[in-house]
């Protein structure tokens, strides 16, 4: 072999090295050739936080593995800016569906997934069910002043705003005072402050609930259901304090509803009779599974 020919292989197998390890270097920064486009752009990433290990997820209807034995959690990488359909499923279990919309260098989450057992819902419905007791807030029919009932026949009055209305309910959560309202002539929810009621909410609510973290307060009426934020949240989607969302709105009429344990979760029964398990966080598209 000549001296020119060993030159020549010498240089083309630099000048391979060189091609391959800038290739794999832009791979390794999260970079993907789109041949749709002709170009390079920078990848995005799906991270799934589940309930359970060993759930199957589909992305594009393709099987791409399982959660985690040990995180439950799943992730998929370098993917192309795009809309991207997720199947999450596991045999026994109700599955969800999701379409979410990768970003170029950014990490779709969804951590607040839950693949409920139909058992562990009616057991955990059965423990809700609270014995009456004696309201410890009332509004006076004669003045319209709200009064804390302190017990051994004492009262003390805690507003100095008169209401006259019909139909209510009054429920102190976390230290505030709230008056949920199904009164034609003044509907909706009523925060007590400095003495004085302000609405907060304007359509009939039959029920006031704080979510176990007092992070959200569920506003139920007979046919839709919102939630307030009532803290800043620290995880995705980070919604802020005072932040309102329609969570669902139905034909039937809703008769009760509970917080799950996950505070991502809540559970209501229809006028109809049945139970339905629903997701707050809307990433993907909002779940809503009859149980």
């Amino acid at each position: 072999m000549s001296a020119k020919t060993k030159n020549l292989i010498l240089i083309s197998s630099f000048a391979v090295f060189f091609v391959l390890g800038y290739f794999i270097i832009i791979y390794a920064y999260g970079y993907q050739f789109d041949f749709e486009n002709l170009n390079w752009q920078k990848t995005g990433s799906i991270l799934i936080g589940t309930n359970l290990n060993d759930i199957e997820i589909y992305i594009d209807d393709r099987l791409k593995g399982t959660t985690s034995l040990i995180s439950n959690t799943f992730t998929e990488k370098n993917l192309l800016p795009g809309e991207y359909s997720i199947r999450i499923k596991k045999k026994g279990f109700q599955e969800l569906d999701k379409n979410v919309g990768v970003q170029s260098g950014e990490v779709v989450q969804l951590f607040h997934i839950y693949l409920p057992d139909s058992d562990e819902i009616k057991s955990f419905i059965a423990k809700q069910k609270n014995e009456e007791t004696e309201p410890v807030y009332f509004i006076n029919k004669t003045n319209g002043f709200l009064y804390k009932n302190l017990g051994d026949n004492k009262f003390e009055k805690i507003s100095s705003e008169s209401v006259f209305i019909k139909d209510f309910s009054v429920s102190q959560l976390d230290n505030n005072i709230y008056l949920a309202s199904k009164d034609t002539k003044a509907p909706g929810v009523f925060l007590l402050t400095d003495g004085e009621w302000k609405q907060i909410h304007e359509i009939a609510t039959t029920e006031l609930l704080l979510s176990p973290d007092k992070k959200k307060l569920a506003i139920v009426s007979p046919n839709e259901i919102n939630i307030l934020w009532q803290k800043d949240d620290s995880e995705p989607p980070y919604f802020k304090n005072r932040h309102k969302e329609l969570v669902l709105r139905i034909g039937e009429k809703i008769e009760k509803a509970f917080w799950f344990e996950t505070n991502w979760h809540l559970i209501y029964l229809t006028a109809n009779g049945e139970t339905h398990f629903i997701e707050l966080d809307s990433t993907g598209g909002r779940n809503d599974l009859v149980i």
